[in-house]
């Protein structure tokens, strides 16, 4: 081989790499920071709460997931949550083919389990490695799981507070926004008219691709311009993923973002920085969790030993 097909061999096994990237990283050795005490955490109202799980860049079939997961049931096991909402990548390294796929057994089904995980519902939101496979399948396993929703590759869901008032969900598809596919207009349209007929107290989108990290993969530029100006101020918190790390950074314009990608645990974790935007960050597996009140929206990063990080209150 000549010194000039050798050059050519190594930059195309380099970009096949690359196009797997998010299950690479450069190695570290972060470990889980110490959980601060409780009492330092401001205080939440008091009363019931909507809770909502949130998790991304989950499904490796690894032992990180199962630990974590068992994780999750311990440490919410006397007050579950209404619904893990998912924010993609739900099945690595590519997504499911069909509604019989294996994975859907060994990377969800068989993940999931005990009494905590069988009436738990995961609303599903698409991210790349999903569209690896076929999205679709994700969609129509709706109908052959009860733990397991996908109405379409994007939708809405309202939910009611305990002590009264609503909960707007939006579900986005940012694959397509990302990659500037004509249909991504569609999307934008549907969530802006949502959002205008909106009455909900609270309004949470959740998509894979963030707007504002830390994290190894840089803020989704493509996205940010689709999406900032149609979400910022009229929500709440936008919910993501991609970068397997948790964190939470206020930015600027009335809108959070949580990146919620440290579903995986220690199965794909990525180094994390902090940026003038960030609350909190952290790495090496950990979830989000909200509880809604009426005038009170509490954002909390647990790490992945259930280990409450950081607590953020949002008041109306």
């Amino acid at each position: 081989m000549t010194s000039r097909g050798f050059i050519r061999l190594s930059m195309a096994f380099i970009a096949v790499l690359l196009s797997a990237s998010c299950l690479l990283r450069d190695p570290f050795t972060d470990s889980i920071p110490t959980a601060p005490p409780p009492g330092s955490f401001q205080p939440v109202p008091d009363g019931p709460s909507l809770d909502v799980l949130v998790l991304g860049d989950w499904g490796t079939g690894g032992d990180g997931q199962r630990e974590l997961g068992e994780s999750m049931a311990r440490t919410h096991a006397a007050s579950p949550p209404a619904f893990v909402m998912t924010v993609g990548d739900n099945f690595y390294p590519d997504g499911v083919t069909s509604p019989d796929d294996p994975l859907w057994k060994s990377h969800f089904e068989e993940m999931y389990v005990g009494p905590f995980w069988e009436e738990m519902t995961f609303q599903g939101i698409l991210g790349n490695h999903d569209y690896h496979g076929n999205p679709d399948a994700q969609v129509e396993y709706s109908e052959y799981s009860t733990r397991w929703s996908m109405p379409a590759r994007y939708y809405s869901l309202k939910e009611q507070m305990p002590a009264g008032g609503s909960v707007l969900f939006l579900a986005l598809d940012t694959d397509p926004i990302a990659k500037k596919e004509p249909r991504a207009v569609r999307q934008r349209e549907w969530a802006d008219s949502v959002l205008r007929r909106t009455e909900a107290d609270w309004v949470v989108a959740g998509g894979h691709h963030p707007v504002a990290t830390g994290g190894w993969h840089k803020p989704e530029g493509t996205v940010k311009t689709a999406l900032w100006p149609l979400l910022g101020a009229r929500v709440d918190v936008y919910l993501a993923g991609h970068n397997h790390s948790t964190e939470l950074l206020n930015t600027q314009v009335g809108t959070f973002q949580a990146i919620c990608g440290g579903g995986g645990g220690l199965d794909n974790p990525y180094r994390v920085r902090s940026t003038p935007f960030t609350l909190a960050s952290f790495t090496n597996g950990g979830w989000c969790y909200l509880r809604f009140w009426e005038d009170v929206l509490a954002v909390e990063l647990y790490d992945r030993e259930g280990g409450l990080q950081f607590r953020h209150l949002i008041r109306k």
